[in-house]
């Protein structure tokens, strides 16, 4: 037995085997996570691009004398959310549009839109709760 002992002490075979074993978890969580951030701040992104473009579809019905309702703006909102370049996937976000009872600009109308979306888990080995993204966007449009 004697013999054998520092044999197999000097033995290296399978040893990257093990530290591939021991190192993969981390490397692959650290991967994955990476992956799951980078969906989360698009998702954020493409939050701020619907709100932008609401607003800015807001604006132009307006100045074309049509009056849109919040109702309407909401629809917008949402066909763009589910359409390219944005498509954001999982459950649909949740968009509300409410008028200010006192607008901060006089001769204007005050809505401000607000897009609530919970992006998909990537991991769903892991059992991560998503946080909920929030955006807030003030609409203002003249009153003529």
């Amino acid at each position: 037995m004697r013999h054998y002992l520092p044999k197999l002490w000097r033995d290296e075979t399978g040893s990257a085997l093990v530290e591939f074993a021991i190192l993969a978890p981390v490397v692959f969580g650290m991967i994955f996570g990476v992956i799951q951030i980078g969906a989360s701040m698009q998702s954020y992104n493409a939050m701020r691009s619907i709100a932008s473009d609401t607003a800015r579809y807001a604006t132009v019905e307006y100045m074309k004398k049509n009056e849109v309702s919040d109702a309407a703006l909401q629809s917008y909102a949402q066909n763009l959310a589910a359409s390219p370049p944005y498509a954001l996937r999982g459950t649909p976000p949740l968009i509300a549009v409410d008028p200010v009872a006192t607008p901060r600009v006089d001769g204007t109308f005050e809505k401000t839109l607000t897009i609530t979306y919970t992006p998909p888990n990537f991991m769903p080995i892991m059992a991560i709760t998503m946080p909920e993204l929030s955006y807030s966007r003030p609409i203002f449009v003249i009153d003529e």
